[in-house]
């Protein structure tokens, strides 16, 4: 038997740090190696688990949108699923040798530590970012068969999948540098409280995190992203920037040690740090430009102004009279819409300044309440904004305990029922269309008004509630008082009567010239 000598670990060319052929082929039977005896493989069960009870059925009970059902993932929760798993195991990994007690007899072998190392790691990661991928990519398949409209988002992928190599790099130089049994269970705990904590935290920078929350985020991931405007992937630049960063940094970091190879390597590792942090600084210097608009994030030098731009659609219409017309993403909501808003839309039909039309808009900010309008043009045109999908699984909507308004359902089961709808979407609505059409200057008109809400299904104590969740001041009259009782028998004349009193009368009203005592 003869004995083959392989070349020595710190062999250097005349321009650096030269690996043998051999040791190129060692390192590739280690990462095969470490793939298949890697922890992450006995974590995968657990964040499979989590993802399921978590990112997958909370996605599920949204509407079938493609915007609305994506809406859990590009929130970050994949990523806080996964996380705490990856983390933990990376730290116990990269602190294994030391731990065990073997690591003088491991920096002694001819294969340079950095790249043992970087195959460990390697292997932990390829575990968990690509059982987030099958995941995710099972959730988008289902997604997909389920016939959701809109189209997907892409970008959110990326940005988990380096969140979660990140993670495992960071866990990993953790285990490195701080090679305790005690280690890997505090690094999977301290980044499940951090990500929560930057869920719970606002401002410019925390936007840097995958995490986002639709609470505190200045700007929370929308339902509607990429239906009425292009998804704009400027955030998601940033952060593939900075955690990229993180993750080059990090894995230069294994290499830096005495115990690593030569001194050119542990210099060309010092430099793959540099360069990892200068691209997380790059990314940290981008979010400083970033302004928040209504379409999104914006980065000034990432931007491209085409997605300023509209998308061209042509609606989808419904209804008797006034025509109410969506986005062809909502189509499916189409009949349930309509009719919610049918006993306004019949009350109001052919007055003077009533609006000829109902077209769906984007939101233009976060709301509290379902759904707004507001009317304008010439003709006028009431300007829907719907909140479909938008607070996540479960809506609990506003008004007195045990009422349809208090009860809890998932934001399907609202947008596909009549009654939830009519009593989330009319009151809202009705208020700002009766409003601009009537006014509430004298008590005549706010008799007229409350009349007109009432005549249309909406009760009068819910717009109390529906104006203090938009932070506006109710103008309906009090309960008892005289426009209150006026608005009681205006309500209760036949339609045919009120409709022919406001069209002889529309102009005096508007003009306050009329009294209580002179309504019907």
């Amino acid at each position: 038997m003869s004995a083959v000598t392989l070349p020595a670990r710190s062999a250097e060319g005349p321009r650096g740090p030269r690996i043998p052929t051999v040791l190129r082929l060692s390192a590739g039977r280690l990462l095969r190696l470490e793939l298949r005896r890697s922890t992450m493989m006995w974590m995968v069960p657990l964040a499979l688990l989590a993802f399921w009870l978590d990112t997958y059925r909370s996605s599920m009970a949204l509407p079938a949108l493609w915007g609305s059902r994506t809406l859990i993932l590009r929130q970050g929760m994949a990523v806080d699923d996964f996380a705490p798993f990856v983390v933990g195991a990376a730290a116990w990994i990269g602190g294994r040798d030391r731990r065990r007690g073997i690591g003088e007899q491991v920096d002694s072998t001819p294969l340079p530590r950095w790249a043992g190392r970087t195959a460990a790691w390697a292997a932990s990661t390829g575990w968990a970012v690509g059982t987030y991928l099958a995941c995710v990519g099972f959730l988008y398949a289902v997604i997909a068969w389920q016939g959701a409209a809109g189209s997907p988002p892409w970008w959110p992928l990326p940005v988990g999948a380096m969140a979660l190599a990140a993670c495992s790099a960071v866990g990993f130089a953790i285990g490195v540098l701080v090679p305790s049994r005690f280690t890997a269970p505090l690094a999977a705990i301290v980044t499940a409280l951090v990500l929560r904590q930057t869920l719970r935290s606002g401002g410019r920078y925390v936007l840097l995190s995958p995490m986002v929350s639709p609470a505190y985020s200045l700007s929370p991931p929308r339902a509607d992203a990429g239906v009425f405007y292009p998804y704009l992937p400027d955030l998601s630049i940033t952060q593939l920037l900075f955690l990229g960063g993180l993750t080059v940094a990090a894995v230069g970091m294994l290499g830096v040690q005495a115990v690593c190879g030569g001194r050119g390597l542990r210099r060309l590792a010092a430099s793959v740090v540099a360069v990892g942090l200068a691209l997380s600084g790059t990314g940290v210097a981008l979010i400083g430009t970033a302004r928040v608009e209504a379409k999104g994030v914006v980065v000034p030098a990432l931007h491209d102004a085409a997605d300023d731009r509209p998308v061209a659609y042509t609606p989808v219409c419904g209804g008797a009279g006034v025509q109410v017309c969506l986005n062809p993403v909502y189509r499916a909501y189409l009949p349930t819409v309509t009719a919610a808003l049918a006993p306004l839309l019949r009350e109001v039909a052919g007055l003077p300044g009533a609006p000829v039309r109902v077209d769906q808009v984007d939101l233009s900010e976060q709301h509290a309440v379902l759904a707004g309008a507001v009317v304008a043009g010439d003709p006028p045109v009431a300007r829907l904004a719907l909140n479909i999908g938008y607070d996540g699984a479960m809506w609990i909507g506003p008004g007195a305990p045990g009422s349809a308004r208090a009860s809890c359902c998932t934001s399907q089961q609202l947008w596909s029922s009549v009654p939830r709808v009519t009593e989330q979407v009319l009151p809202p609505v009705a208020a700002a269309v009766v409003d601009h059409l009537v006014g509430h200057a004298d008590q005549a008109q706010q008799a007229v008004s409350a009349g007109l809400l009432t005549a249309s299904g909406v009760p009068l104590d819910s717009l109390a509630v529906f104006a203090q969740l938009d932070g506006v001041t109710s103008t309906t009259p009090q309960p008892g008082s005289p426009a209150y009782l006026a608005g009681a028998r205006f309500a209760a004349l036949p339609a045919a009567a009120r409709h022919a009193w406001l069209t002889a009368h529309f102009a005096e009203l508007r003009a306050g010239a009329l009294t209580l005592e002179q309504l019907p």
